[in-house]
């Protein structure tokens, strides 16, 4: 046992031993969910926190640290007392009552006094609340607008809107509205595998494009990234649109030679 140990009261060392909230939770889960994550970090302790954004109600914590059992006990106990509480609730948190919820008996400290973790774990829990407030309207703004993308898709009466919108673009409007939405959404992930893509032709709702670089003959070009392309402009531009790559690798095949 390390000398560190020695000085935590057993109720710290058991719980050491076996942290309820040990674990991670990724920006890919409340992005699905709609909710807001604050993930913050002070030397060794990272702490996440899901968040509904609407309510400022924390509804999951996780926290990892390879620093040692102070930071592994300060760090459960926070996520424990914060299950379910609004985030106006957390920013009155000390990290005192923390501390206290780990002792043997009410006059005997749980961590020693000199400990550097506490005052770490109380920096943590003041960037937790000032970060909150910018995650916060990222997560608004991502829920509203697939909301918009929900109504304009999956309701009559929005595809009826969609309809009308797009049929009244110009084709030069429809175009940029088309780039736009590579530039920020696809172009990026072509090409940071090598490669890119070029507009061929806008034929009312049917888009023709041409693979270049790394994407020109690839196999899945003409599978996932086309179908990856497609979901793009139609979540981000215009519900109905369908894309085609004019140069399938797999329509014209080279000859067999023998």
């Amino acid at each position: 046992m390390s000398e560190e140990s020695l000085k935590l009261s057993e109720k710290a060392l058991q719980m050491a031993k076996a942290p309820k909230y040990r674990g991670a939770i990724f920006q890919i889960e409340a992005d699905e969910k709609g909710l807001a994550l604050v993930d913050c970090k002070e030397a060794s302790l990272k702490v996440y926190l899901m968040i509904d954004p609407e309510v400022d109600e924390i509804l999951e914590t996780r926290f990892f640290t390879y620093g040692g059992p102070i930071f592994t006990v300060l760090a459960d106990t926070f996520c424990t007392m914060i299950q379910h509480k609004k985030m106006d609730e957390v920013a009155q948190i000390k990290v005192s009552e923390i501390e206290a919820q780990l002792r043997d008996a009410p006059d005997i400290p749980a961590i020693p006094e000199n400990a550097i973790e506490l005052a770490q774990m109380q920096n943590l829990i003041a960037n937790i609340v000032e970060s909150y407030p910018g995650k916060k309207g990222v997560a608004l703004a991502a829920r509203e607008t697939m909301e918009k993308i929900r109504y304009r898709t999956q309701t009559a009466e929005g595809r009826a809107e969609a309809d009308k919108e797009w049929f009244a673009l110009t084709q030069e409007e429809k175009l940029k509205r088309i780039e736009d939405c590579m530039h920020e959404k696809i172009r990026g992930v072509l090409q940071g595998d090598g490669g890119d893509l070029e507009i061929v032709e806008l034929d009312n709702a049917h888009l023709k494009i041409r693979y270049q670089g790394a994407c020109a003959g690839c196999g899945s070009a003409t599978g996932g990234t086309l179908f990856y392309i497609e979901d793009q402009l139609r979540e981000n531009v215009y519900y109905n649109i369908t894309v085609e790559s004019v140069d399938d690798p797999f329509a014209n095949p080279a000859p067999t030679v023998f």
